[in-house]
């Protein structure tokens, strides 16, 4: 059974047991493991906990509050002083692979994998490692061969489980990748990550009812994760549903910045082009314009967000810019065709728009050949 933070933070309040400093320990670290995910905004340890700043097990916690608000590199440096005390600490461990993995630390993680190997190579957390660095260098194959073998010697391993149907899922295997996510759901009772995963996985094949299911049930265990929110927000303006699709948006943006998460990471680049389409949807440009340049910021190669913006440019009348933002975009993805579309036609209304006779001018939009007339008959976000 899953025990509500607030019913956990009354039972240990309320002891009799234990005296008050007592009380607040306990209360820091049995909360943190009860509801990891729930209200994390006071990340640091209680002042009680000073004598123990050096405590593998305060430590730990310490990290994995850090590492669930996407403050990775903080995460990290907290592991590596865990790992100072205690080298093989699991819990650590875990956490300490993970930020490897998204601060990209290549070497670090392949040197890890190696060294657990060598000491400990019937152990899962060393080829969970070695999956993990298959996975960053984009090895699908490798990564499930090794994550398997770390299941198959820890069945119980959740995060084993949700790793290899990350591997299924990157190829597009979504039977598999769905099989896998299932058996991680089934370990990881009152945890909502592996019913995000599912939900994402049937939104990627084309099953919205399906993906909303399970993306309710996550938001029901996890309401403040703005993962979740996020990805429901992306949902809903997949299917057309912009009034939902800009509350779920609006509110994940709010709950990143509340909840202590590092906003300012890349993480959140697809959360602003999400709500820039909302915006440009709603014909408040400015709007649109300020979230992809946000976008820009935190993922500057990420061709969406230059598509996104030469597509606003284009809807306001502003040619010469749309033409600039298409070039930086195909020099992303040179092959996407609506942004090569959308270069024809910008660079046709720039064309027109340096004639500066307004008879030829009326003349061609008579003949139906306006690119800026063309570009506002799109409602919906087709990049």
């Amino acid at each position: 059974a899953v025990v509500s933070t607030q019913s956990t933070g009354e039972t240990i309040d309320n002891s009799e047991v234990l005296l008050p400093a007592e009380r607040e320990m306990v209360h820091y670290l049995y909360s943190g493991m009860a509801k990891k995910y729930h209200n994390q905004q006071h990340l640091s340890p209680p002042a009680t906990l000073s004598s123990l700043s050096n405590n593998v097990t305060v430590l730990a916690s310490h990290a994995e509050r850090l590492y669930y608000n996407c403050r990775f590199t903080s995460a990290h440096e907290t592991c590596l002083q865990a790992l100072k005390v205690d080298p093989y600490h699991l819990p650590t461990l875990l956490i300490h692979i993970g930020c490897l993995y998204e601060l990209s630390k290549k070497n670090d993680l392949y040197i890890l994998g190696h060294k657990l190997v060598d000491l400990y190579p019937k152990s899962h957390m060393s080829w969970y490692a070695v999956g993990i660095y298959y996975s960053l260098i984009q090895k699908w194959e490798n990564a499930r061969q090794y994550l398997s073998k770390s299941t198959n010697l820890n069945k119980l391993f959740a995060a084993g489980w949700l790793a290899y149907g990350h591997a299924f899922a990157a190829e597009g295997e979504n039977d598999q990748a769905l099989a896998t996510y299932f058996t991680a759901s089934r370990l990881l009772k009152g945890c909502h990550l592996p019913l995000l995963y599912i939900g994402l996985q049937y939104g990627s094949t084309n099953n919205p009812i399906l993906a909303e299911k399970f993306f309710k049930e996550a938001i029901a265990l996890a309401p403040d994760d703005p993962f979740i929110l996020a990805e429901m927000g992306s949902l809903y303006t997949q299917t057309g549903r912009w009034e939902y699709a800009l509350s779920y948006l609006q509110n994940a943006l709010a709950k990143v910045k509340e909840g202590g998460h590092e906003w300012a990471a890349a993480t959140w680049a697809p959360l602003y082009v999400n709500l820039g389409q909302i915006y440009r949807i709603a014909k408040q440009y400015d709007q649109a314009i300020r979230c992809f340049k946000h976008a820009q910021f935190l993922s500057s190669d990420n061709s969406t967000v230059y598509t996104g913006l030469a597509f606003v440019y284009a809807l306001q009348g502003e040619p010469m810019l749309a033409v600039e933002y298409c070039h930086k975009a195909l020099d992303k993805e040179r092959q996407d065709p609506f942004t090569i579309q959308l270069l024809e036609m910008s660079l046709s209304a720039l064309a027109l728009a340096s004639v500066g006779d307004e008879a030829k001018s009326d003349k061609s939009d008579e003949d139906g050949t306006s690119a800026v007339a063309s570009l506002r008959q799109f409602s919906t976000p087709i990049y």
